[in-house]
C-alpha cells in the first residue's frame, strides 16, 4: 500500500494532471522531455498510482508518450495530427456558422467582440497563451449560441487537442491577422453571410496551421541526422 485514499488520489492525479498539461500548453515543457514517474511522484508528493492516472490521461489527449518499459515523455510534433484536428474544426464550426448567421442579437455580438478586443489586448501584452485561450473562449461561445446542446462538448475537447499539437510545434499560432480573420467572421454572421463567414474560419484555421514550424522527430541514426546537412555519399 502506498498510503494513499481513493478521493486523496483522485485529487493528486487531477493536480498532477493540471500542472503537467500547463507546462506543456505554456511550454515549459518541451516535445520529447522525459517525464520520468519517480521524479514526479518527489516533485509533486505523490504516490505512482497518481503519477501514472496523470500521465495516462494526457496521453489520451495526445500530449503524453507512454510506452511498455519506456520512460513516459512529452508527445513530438505531429504536423499531420494538426492538420487532422484543422480539418475536423473546420467540418464541424462551417455547419455552425451556417446555422448562426443572422441570428446573433446585438448583445451576442457585442460579447463575442470583447472576447476578440480581449484576445488583441492578451497579444499586445505578449501572452501567447492568454491570446490562444480566449480564441478558444470566442468559438466555444458561437457553439454555445448555437442551440445544439452536443456542440459545446463535441468543441471542447477538440479545442483542448489543438492546443496541445499547437504547444508541440514552434511559432506564434494567434496573431493580429489571425485576430482580423475572426472579427470578419463575427462582421460575416453579423450581416447574415454564411458562406463569407465560413471562408473566414477556413482562413484563419489555414493560418494557424501554417503559422506553426515543426522540427523533425530526433533519431539515433547518424546519416539520417544529418541529410541534407552534409554531402554524405
Amino acid at each position: 500500500m502506498n498510503g494513499e485514499t481513493g478521493p486523496r488520489r483522485r485529487g493528486q492525479a487531477q493536480r498532477i494532471y493540471e500542472d503537467l498539461h500547463a507546462a506543456i500548453l505554456s511550454r515549459r515543457l518541451r516535445p520529447a522531455a522525459p517525464l520520468s514517474q519517480e521524479t514526479l511522484g518527489r516533485i509533486f508528493h505523490a504516490g505512482p498510482s497518481s503519477v501514472r492516472r496523470a500521465l495516462q490521461r494526457l496521453a489520451r489527449e495526445g500530449a503524453v508518450e507512454l510506452a511498455p518499459r519506456r520512460i513516459a515523455s512529452v508527445a513530438r510534433a505531429d504536423p499531420q495530427r494538426l492538420r487532422q484536428l484543422l480539418e475536423t474544426r473546420l467540418l464541424l464550426e462551417s455547419d455552425m456558422l451556417r446555422r448562426l448567421a443572422g441570428r446573433l442579437d446585438g448583445q451576442n455580438l457585442a460579447e463575442l467582440r470583447e472576447m476578440l478586443a480581449t484576445q488583441r489586448r492578451c497579444l499586445a501584452a505578449d501572452d501567447a497563451l492568454g491570446a490562444q485561450e480566449w480564441a478558444r473562449n470566442l468559438h466555444l461561445r458561437l457553439a454555445q449560441l448555437s442551440a445544439n446542446p452536443l456542440l459545446p462538448d463535441l468543441l471542447g475537447p477538440l479545442l483542448e487537442r489543438l492546443a496541445v499539437s499547437i504547444a508541440l510545434g514552434r511559432g506564434q499560432a494567434h496573431t493580429a491577422d489571425s485576430c482580423r480573420q475572426q472579427a470578419e467572421m463575427l462582421e460575416a454572421l453579423a450581416e447574415g453571410h454564411a458562406e463569407r463567414a465560413c471562408a473566414c474560419l477556413e482562413n484563419y484555421l489555414r493560418g494557424v496551421g501554417e503559422r506553426l514550424r515543426f522540427a523533425p522527430p530526433p533519431t539515433t541514426d547518424l546519416r539520417a541526422a544529418f541529410a541534407g546537412k552534409l554531402a554524405i555519399p
